[in-house]
């Protein structure tokens, strides 16, 4: 079964598995260890933390957060959600 993610998704939401990662414009990802966040923080929605989230490499603000995983038993992660929409 494909994980359906909402548009109100939460750090703590995400399966175990899946993969949470922040891309920016610059084109660097990277996946935080969301679980070492404060509790407050792990129920905030994803589309809302985003804008506190600075890329370490050029500084640009609101990357796009990306949760993809393994559906079925392939090897290939494929993308579940992303904010914002394309």
């Amino acid at each position: 079964m494909i994980p359906h993610y909402t548009d109100d998704t939460t750090p703590d939401d995400v399966r175990t598995g899946d993969q949470c990662a922040l891309v920016c414009s610059c084109g660097s990802t990277v996946i935080p260890a969301w679980r070492r966040l404060p509790k407050e923080q792990q129920f905030t929605p994803l589309r809302n933390l985003r804008r506190k989230m600075v890329c370490k490499k050029c500084g640009d603000r609101s990357p796009t957060v990306v949760i993809s995983g393994h559906y079925g038993t392939g090897g290939r992660l494929q993308e579940f959600w992303r904010w914002p929409k394309r």
